[in-house]
Protein backbone atom coordinates (compact mmCIF):
# COMPACT_ATOMS: atom_id res chain seq x y z
CA UNK A 1 0.00 0.00 0.00
CA UNK A 2 2.83 2.39 0.92
CA UNK A 3 4.59 1.64 -2.39
CA UNK A 4 1.39 2.43 -4.28
CA UNK A 5 1.01 5.77 -2.45
CA UNK A 6 4.64 6.67 -3.18
CA UNK A 7 4.11 5.72 -6.85
CA UNK A 8 0.99 7.89 -7.14
CA UNK A 9 2.74 10.82 -5.44
CA UNK A 10 5.64 10.49 -7.85
CA UNK A 11 3.25 10.57 -10.82
CA UNK A 12 1.56 13.66 -9.39
CA UNK A 13 4.90 15.46 -8.93
CA UNK A 14 5.93 14.59 -12.48
CA UNK A 15 2.59 15.86 -13.82
CA UNK A 16 3.00 19.16 -11.95
CA UNK A 17 6.56 19.49 -13.21
CA UNK A 18 5.52 18.88 -16.82
CA UNK A 19 2.83 21.58 -16.50
CA UNK A 20 5.26 24.01 -14.87
CA UNK A 21 7.92 23.68 -17.56
CA UNK A 22 6.09 23.97 -20.85
CA UNK A 23 8.13 24.51 -23.98
CA UNK A 24 8.05 28.16 -25.04
CA UNK A 25 10.04 28.79 -28.20
CA UNK A 26 9.94 32.57 -28.04
CA UNK A 27 10.66 33.35 -24.38
CA UNK A 28 13.87 35.27 -25.18
CA UNK A 29 13.03 36.55 -28.66
CA UNK A 30 12.02 40.07 -27.56
CA UNK A 31 15.27 40.56 -25.65
CA UNK A 32 17.33 39.26 -28.56
CA UNK A 33 15.72 41.83 -30.88
CA UNK A 34 16.76 44.59 -28.50
CA UNK A 35 20.44 43.57 -28.53
CA UNK A 36 21.28 44.32 -32.16
CA UNK A 37 24.80 45.56 -32.87
CA UNK A 38 25.36 48.96 -34.55
CA UNK A 39 26.22 47.11 -37.77
CA UNK A 40 22.93 45.19 -37.67
CA UNK A 41 21.03 48.37 -36.85
CA UNK A 42 22.37 50.16 -39.91
CA UNK A 43 20.24 47.96 -42.18
CA UNK A 44 17.15 49.58 -40.64
CA UNK A 45 18.29 53.22 -40.66
CA UNK A 46 15.52 55.69 -41.51
CA UNK A 47 15.56 57.11 -45.03
CA UNK A 48 12.42 59.31 -45.13
CA UNK A 49 9.98 61.34 -43.05
CA UNK A 50 6.64 59.59 -43.50
CA UNK A 51 3.64 61.96 -43.48
CA UNK A 52 0.90 60.10 -41.62
CA UNK A 53 -1.91 62.38 -40.36
CA UNK A 54 -2.85 65.77 -41.73
CA UNK A 55 -3.97 68.39 -39.23
CA UNK A 56 -7.72 68.17 -39.80
CA UNK A 57 -10.91 68.46 -37.76
CA UNK A 58 -11.71 64.73 -37.73
CA UNK A 59 -11.19 61.58 -35.69
CA UNK A 60 -7.95 59.71 -36.37
CA UNK A 61 -8.13 56.52 -38.44
CA UNK A 62 -9.43 53.31 -36.85
CA UNK A 63 -10.93 55.12 -33.85
CA UNK A 64 -12.93 52.72 -31.68
CA UNK A 65 -14.07 52.17 -28.09
CA UNK A 66 -15.05 49.02 -26.23
CA UNK A 67 -18.66 50.09 -26.72
CA UNK A 68 -18.21 49.71 -30.50
CA UNK A 69 -20.14 47.02 -32.37
CA UNK A 70 -18.61 43.55 -32.77
CA UNK A 71 -18.49 42.77 -36.48
CA UNK A 72 -17.64 39.49 -38.17
CA UNK A 73 -14.38 40.17 -39.99
CA UNK A 74 -12.88 38.89 -43.21
CA UNK A 75 -11.31 35.46 -42.98
CA UNK A 76 -7.84 35.51 -41.37
CA UNK A 77 -5.73 32.40 -40.87
CA UNK A 78 -6.45 31.12 -37.37
CA UNK A 79 -9.71 33.10 -37.06
CA UNK A 80 -13.11 31.35 -36.96
CA UNK A 81 -15.79 33.76 -38.23
CA UNK A 82 -18.53 31.57 -36.72
CA UNK A 83 -17.17 31.96 -33.18
CA UNK A 84 -19.11 34.35 -30.94
CA UNK A 85 -16.89 35.62 -28.10
CA UNK A 86 -18.10 36.49 -24.64
CA UNK A 87 -18.74 40.21 -24.12
CA UNK A 88 -18.50 39.94 -20.33
CA UNK A 89 -17.00 43.16 -18.94
CA UNK A 90 -16.20 44.56 -22.40
CA UNK A 91 -18.51 47.58 -22.43
CA UNK A 92 -17.30 48.57 -18.96
CA UNK A 93 -13.69 49.05 -20.12
CA UNK A 94 -12.61 52.70 -20.05
CA UNK A 95 -10.38 52.46 -23.11
CA UNK A 96 -10.35 53.51 -26.74
CA UNK A 97 -7.92 53.10 -29.61
CA UNK A 98 -6.89 54.55 -32.96
CA UNK A 99 -4.00 55.30 -35.27
CA UNK A 100 -1.63 58.11 -34.32
CA UNK A 101 -3.08 61.62 -34.67
CA UNK A 102 -2.45 65.21 -35.67
CA UNK A 103 -3.01 68.10 -33.26
CA UNK A 104 -6.63 68.71 -34.33
CA UNK A 105 -7.36 64.98 -34.44
CA UNK A 106 -6.34 64.79 -30.77
CA UNK A 107 -8.95 67.45 -30.05
CA UNK A 108 -11.56 65.39 -31.92
CA UNK A 109 -10.78 62.13 -30.12
CA UNK A 110 -10.83 63.83 -26.70
CA UNK A 111 -14.22 65.33 -27.57
CA UNK A 112 -15.48 61.87 -28.58
CA UNK A 113 -14.23 60.30 -25.33
CA UNK A 114 -15.93 63.10 -23.37
CA UNK A 115 -19.28 61.78 -24.62
CA UNK A 116 -18.62 58.69 -22.49
CA UNK A 117 -16.27 59.84 -19.74
CA UNK A 118 -15.72 62.99 -17.66
CA UNK A 119 -12.61 61.92 -15.72
CA UNK A 120 -8.88 61.97 -16.58
CA UNK A 121 -7.63 60.73 -19.96
CA UNK A 122 -4.18 59.27 -20.63
CA UNK A 123 -2.75 58.66 -24.09
CA UNK A 124 -0.71 55.43 -24.34
CA UNK A 125 1.77 55.87 -27.19
CA UNK A 126 3.27 52.50 -28.22
CA UNK A 127 5.66 53.64 -30.95
CA UNK A 128 9.40 52.95 -30.81
CA UNK A 129 9.98 54.86 -34.05
CA UNK A 130 10.83 58.59 -33.90
CA UNK A 131 7.71 60.71 -34.44
CA UNK A 132 6.22 64.10 -33.67
CA UNK A 133 3.98 66.96 -34.70
CA UNK A 134 5.41 69.13 -37.49
CA UNK A 135 3.24 72.12 -38.45
CA UNK A 136 0.43 70.26 -36.64
CA UNK A 137 0.75 67.22 -38.92
CA UNK A 138 1.93 63.88 -37.57
CA UNK A 139 5.13 62.54 -39.17
CA UNK A 140 7.63 59.83 -38.32
CA UNK A 141 11.06 58.71 -39.42
CA UNK A 142 10.74 55.53 -41.46
CA UNK A 143 13.32 52.80 -42.16
CA UNK A 144 13.04 49.21 -43.35
CA UNK A 145 10.22 47.37 -41.49
CA UNK A 146 9.79 50.58 -39.46
CA UNK A 147 12.66 49.44 -37.20
CA UNK A 148 14.85 52.57 -37.28
CA UNK A 149 15.32 52.55 -33.49
CA UNK A 150 16.00 48.82 -33.24
CA UNK A 151 18.48 48.12 -30.45
CA UNK A 152 18.23 51.51 -28.71
CA UNK A 153 17.06 51.73 -25.11
CA UNK A 154 13.78 53.39 -24.17
CA UNK A 155 15.69 56.34 -22.72
CA UNK A 156 17.86 56.73 -25.83
CA UNK A 157 14.81 56.73 -28.10
CA UNK A 158 13.05 59.44 -26.06
CA UNK A 159 16.11 61.68 -25.78
CA UNK A 160 17.04 61.33 -29.46
CA UNK A 161 13.47 62.05 -30.50
CA UNK A 162 13.32 65.33 -28.57
CA UNK A 163 16.54 66.54 -30.14
CA UNK A 164 15.52 65.49 -33.65
CA UNK A 165 12.01 66.99 -33.51
CA UNK A 166 13.07 70.28 -31.94
CA UNK A 167 15.99 70.57 -34.34
CA UNK A 168 13.74 70.64 -37.41
CA UNK A 169 12.23 74.13 -36.95
CA UNK A 170 13.27 76.37 -39.82
CA UNK A 171 14.53 73.44 -41.89
CA UNK A 172 13.17 71.86 -45.05
CA UNK A 173 12.62 68.09 -44.96
CA UNK A 174 11.63 65.49 -47.54
CA UNK A 175 8.46 63.49 -46.88
CA UNK A 176 7.25 60.42 -48.70
CA UNK A 177 6.10 56.82 -48.42
CA UNK A 178 7.79 53.60 -47.38
CA UNK A 179 9.64 52.79 -50.62
CA UNK A 180 13.20 53.88 -51.28
CA UNK A 181 13.46 56.06 -54.35
CA UNK A 182 9.74 56.86 -54.36
CA UNK A 183 8.11 60.22 -54.92
CA UNK A 184 8.87 62.78 -52.21
CA UNK A 185 7.57 66.21 -51.21
CA UNK A 186 9.49 69.04 -49.55
CA UNK A 187 8.12 70.53 -46.32
CA UNK A 188 9.34 73.63 -44.49
CA UNK A 189 8.98 73.03 -40.74
CA UNK A 190 7.65 76.12 -38.96
CA UNK A 191 6.59 74.45 -35.69
CA UNK A 192 7.54 71.20 -34.00
CA UNK A 193 6.64 69.38 -30.79
CA UNK A 194 6.78 65.85 -29.47
CA UNK A 195 3.57 63.97 -28.85
CA UNK A 196 4.20 64.21 -25.12
CA UNK A 197 4.41 68.00 -25.42
CA UNK A 198 1.21 68.11 -27.47
CA UNK A 199 -0.65 66.05 -24.83
CA UNK A 200 0.62 68.30 -22.03
CA UNK A 201 -0.53 71.36 -23.98
CA UNK A 202 -3.98 69.80 -24.46
CA UNK A 203 -4.31 68.79 -20.80
CA UNK A 204 -4.26 64.99 -21.18
CA UNK A 205 -1.90 62.44 -19.62
CA UNK A 206 0.76 60.62 -21.60
CA UNK A 207 2.53 57.26 -21.27
CA UNK A 208 5.21 56.27 -23.79
CA UNK A 209 6.10 52.63 -24.38
CA UNK A 210 8.69 52.02 -27.10
CA UNK A 211 7.38 48.82 -28.72
CA UNK A 212 8.91 47.61 -31.97
CA UNK A 213 6.49 47.52 -34.92
CA UNK A 214 5.13 44.09 -36.01
CA UNK A 215 6.54 42.41 -32.88
CA UNK A 216 5.45 40.94 -29.58
CA UNK A 217 6.18 43.55 -26.91
CA UNK A 218 9.52 43.73 -25.11
CA UNK A 219 9.52 42.91 -21.36
CA UNK A 220 10.22 46.49 -20.25
CA UNK A 221 7.12 47.77 -22.04
CA UNK A 222 4.88 45.07 -20.58
CA UNK A 223 6.26 45.71 -17.08
CA UNK A 224 5.71 49.47 -17.45
CA UNK A 225 2.16 49.03 -18.77
CA UNK A 226 1.10 46.61 -16.04
CA UNK A 227 2.60 48.86 -13.36
CA UNK A 228 0.89 51.95 -14.77
CA UNK A 229 -2.54 50.32 -15.04
CA UNK A 230 -2.23 48.78 -11.57
CA UNK A 231 -1.52 52.15 -9.93
CA UNK A 232 -3.61 54.57 -11.99
CA UNK A 233 -6.84 56.06 -10.57
CA UNK A 234 -9.90 53.93 -11.27
CA UNK A 235 -11.61 56.72 -13.21
CA UNK A 236 -8.76 57.03 -15.76
CA UNK A 237 -9.64 56.52 -19.41
CA UNK A 238 -6.84 55.13 -21.61
CA UNK A 239 -6.53 55.91 -25.30
CA UNK A 240 -4.08 53.46 -26.90
CA UNK A 241 -2.40 53.97 -30.26
CA UNK A 242 0.55 52.90 -32.39
CA UNK A 243 1.06 54.04 -35.99
CA UNK A 244 -1.96 52.55 -37.79
CA UNK A 245 -3.85 51.52 -34.64
CA UNK A 246 -3.98 47.90 -35.74
CA UNK A 247 -1.17 45.66 -34.43
CA UNK A 248 0.57 46.95 -31.31
CA UNK A 249 -2.62 48.76 -30.34
CA UNK A 250 -4.72 45.59 -30.32
CA UNK A 251 -2.02 43.72 -28.42
CA UNK A 252 -2.15 46.21 -25.56
CA UNK A 253 -5.97 46.40 -25.69
CA UNK A 254 -5.86 42.65 -25.10
CA UNK A 255 -3.42 43.07 -22.19
CA UNK A 256 -5.64 45.76 -20.65
CA UNK A 257 -8.70 43.53 -21.00
CA UNK A 258 -6.77 40.65 -19.37
CA UNK A 259 -6.06 42.90 -16.38
CA UNK A 260 -9.67 44.00 -16.00
CA UNK A 261 -11.37 40.69 -16.90
CA UNK A 262 -9.04 37.89 -15.85
CA UNK A 263 -11.82 35.29 -15.91
CA UNK A 264 -12.61 35.82 -19.62
CA UNK A 265 -10.74 33.26 -21.78
CA UNK A 266 -7.86 34.40 -23.99
CA UNK A 267 -9.67 33.44 -27.19
CA UNK A 268 -12.72 35.53 -26.32
CA UNK A 269 -10.64 38.60 -25.42
CA UNK A 270 -8.60 38.39 -28.64
CA UNK A 271 -11.69 37.82 -30.79
CA UNK A 272 -13.73 40.68 -29.38
CA UNK A 273 -10.99 43.27 -29.92
CA UNK A 274 -10.39 41.96 -33.43
CA UNK A 275 -14.13 42.22 -34.14
CA UNK A 276 -14.11 45.86 -32.97
CA UNK A 277 -11.15 46.74 -35.22
CA UNK A 278 -7.43 46.20 -35.57
CA UNK A 279 -5.42 43.05 -36.20
CA UNK A 280 -6.10 39.48 -35.06
CA UNK A 281 -3.56 38.78 -32.32
CA UNK A 282 -3.73 34.99 -32.76
CA UNK A 283 -2.99 35.12 -36.50
CA UNK A 284 -0.70 32.16 -37.19
CA UNK A 285 1.28 33.66 -40.08
CA UNK A 286 -0.15 31.28 -42.66
CA UNK A 287 -1.59 33.83 -45.08
CA UNK A 288 -0.82 33.08 -48.72
CA UNK A 289 2.31 34.95 -49.87
CA UNK A 290 3.03 36.23 -46.35
CA UNK A 291 6.44 37.88 -46.06
CA UNK A 292 8.85 35.28 -44.68
CA UNK A 293 10.18 37.57 -41.93
CA UNK A 294 6.67 38.15 -40.55
CA UNK A 295 5.81 34.48 -39.99
CA UNK A 296 7.89 33.87 -36.83
CA UNK A 297 6.71 37.22 -35.44
CA UNK A 298 3.08 36.07 -35.82
CA UNK A 299 3.82 32.70 -34.25
CA UNK A 300 5.58 34.41 -31.36
CA UNK A 301 2.40 36.34 -30.49
CA UNK A 302 0.29 33.18 -30.69
CA UNK A 303 2.57 31.55 -28.13
CA UNK A 304 3.34 34.50 -25.84
CA UNK A 305 0.00 36.32 -25.52
CA UNK A 306 -1.67 33.41 -23.67
CA UNK A 307 1.38 33.31 -21.39
CA UNK A 308 0.81 37.00 -20.51
CA UNK A 309 -2.76 36.06 -19.58
CA UNK A 310 -1.42 33.28 -17.35
CA UNK A 311 0.92 35.79 -15.70
CA UNK A 312 -1.83 38.34 -15.09
CA UNK A 313 -4.26 35.75 -13.75
CA UNK A 314 -1.67 34.53 -11.25
CA UNK A 315 -0.18 37.89 -10.25
CA UNK A 316 -3.24 40.15 -10.06
CA UNK A 317 -4.36 38.77 -6.66
CA UNK A 318 -0.78 39.29 -5.41
CA UNK A 319 -0.60 42.91 -6.59
CA UNK A 320 1.79 42.09 -9.44
CA UNK A 321 4.71 41.91 -7.01
CA UNK A 322 6.65 39.88 -9.57
CA UNK A 323 7.08 41.74 -12.89
CA UNK A 324 6.49 39.95 -16.18
CA UNK A 325 10.18 40.18 -17.11
CA UNK A 326 11.08 38.16 -14.02
CA UNK A 327 8.04 35.87 -13.94
CA UNK A 328 8.58 34.44 -17.41
CA UNK A 329 12.11 33.29 -16.58
CA UNK A 330 10.63 30.41 -14.55
CA UNK A 331 9.95 28.59 -17.79
CA UNK A 332 12.58 26.73 -19.75
CA UNK A 333 12.80 27.81 -23.38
Amino acid sequence: MKKRIVFLLTLAILAIASCSYKHYTYLKAAEERESFTPAQQKEYDAFIWRAERRDRDALPSSFRTCQSELRVRSDVSGYDPTYQPSTKGLADLKVSASSDFSAKELDALVAEIRKLHSGPITIVDLRSETHGLLNGDHLSLYGQENWDNMGLTHEQIIENEKQIIHGLVGKEIETGGTSRGGRTTKMLVTSAETEEELCARKGVGYLRLTVLDHCFADPRSIDAFVSFVKDMPEDTWLHIHCQAGMGRTNMFLVFYDFMRNTDVPVKDVVYRHFMQGGNFQLYDGMKENEAEWKIPLAKEKVEMIPLVHEYIKEQKPKGYKVPWSQWKTRFKS
